[in-house]
């Protein structure tokens, strides 16, 4: 039996590589890289005399390498679990995470990009965002979402 169809057997009935798992996957490993840098900013530091600062950094070298390990030990353990409905639950509930942050940083670059020639602001009574064209004086807004009609300045 080949190696590919072994590890295809092996792996049946578990949860396998995620969108999560990638996540951890990469965090893990940028934290050991971070460690690696803290590691020579360290030894740099004593070699010049800097007792102190060579001692945070030391601190800081362990602190990410135990925290990279732990995650790429935890990314392992989702990877061959068989408990594949909760880490298909926790997937979910890190995909609905990364997308709100995503939606929040278009939210953002898009109010960015508009801050010339429009303005922004919530609706009083239900809080729905609203827009605006700048430099048209005082206007009446209408709510998209619960039609209330207010005056704002733009």
């Amino acid at each position: 039996m080949r190696f590919r169809e072994k590890l295809y057997r092996f792996m049946q009935g578990r949860n396998g590589v995620d969108e999560l798992a990638r996540f951890e996957n990469k965090v893990g490993f940028i934290a050991l890289i971070a460690a690696l840098v803290f590691t020579f900013v360290s030894a740099l530091l004593r070699g010049r005399g800097l007792e102190t600062a060579s001692t945070v950094f030391r601190i800081l070298n362990y602190v990410f390498y135990g925290f990279g390990i732990l995650l790429l030990i935890h990314w392992i353990w989702r990877v061959f679990s068989r408990n594949v409905s909760k880490r298909q639950a926790e997937n979910t509930r890190f995909l609905y995470r990364k997308q709100r942050i995503s939606r929040s940083i278009a939210s953002r670059k898009q109010k960015w990009r508009d801050r010339k020639t429009h303005k922004y602001f919530r609706c009083p009574k239900c809080g729905q965002k609203l827009r605006a064209p700048r430099g048209k004086g005082k206007i009446r807004v209408t709510c998209s979402k619960c039609s209330n009609v207010f005056l704002k300045k733009t």
